[in-house]
């Protein structure tokens, strides 16, 4: 239970950081989706299971705060975080390349999956437009995150260990 709340307060913490680019760069046409970019590398590193519930807990967390439309962000959240979760334990931790590209995967996954699901892009988006301006450099942006939050956490994890 201790457990689940000190990832359920990096949660928040991340929300909040994502909302807060958001209102300090409102220009800014990308901005990182960081619950994504957590639930994705809990995945790799813990499994499916317990994914499913940051996934949950996260999707829900941006349905109250993101989004006008209640109920987009937490089944894509929680179907991104069971297909991440697939990735734990099939590749060895020392390759880093691995949870970036898990993380532009999920990316894509996630924002097709956002926009069939919304509405008023259902029928009117041109959707190879949309992968290819909108969707493509924010997987990038969310990969080159994932590379450099996975890279820390591996070095810190093989620090810890050696002492």
């Amino acid at each position: 239970m201790k457990l689940y709340f000190k990832n359920l307060i990096i949660m928040v913490f991340l929300l909040i950081c994502q909302l807060s680019i958001a209102i300090i760069f409102p220009d800014l046409k990308f901005v990182p989706d960081f619950i994504l970019i957590f639930i994705v590398l809990k995945a790799i590193i813990v499994g499916p299971r317990q994914a499913m519930i940051y996934g949950l807990i996260g999707g829900l967390m941006q349905d109250c705060f993101l989004d006008s439309f209640i109920g987009i962000f937490t089944p894509t959240k929680t179907f991104v975080a069971f297909l991440a979760g697939f990735l734990s334990g099939r590749f060895f931790p020392e390759n880093l390349l691995i949870p970036p590209l898990g993380v532009f995967i999920a990316t894509i996954i996630q924002e097709m999956i956002y926009l069939s699901l919304k509405e008023s892009y259902l029928f009117s988006a041109n959707y190879l437009i949309l992968v290819k301006e909108l969707i493509l450099p924010l997987a990038l942006i969310n990969s080159v995150i994932a590379f450099l939050v996975y890279s820390i956490y591996f070095f810190w994890q093989r620090w810890d260990l050696n002492g």
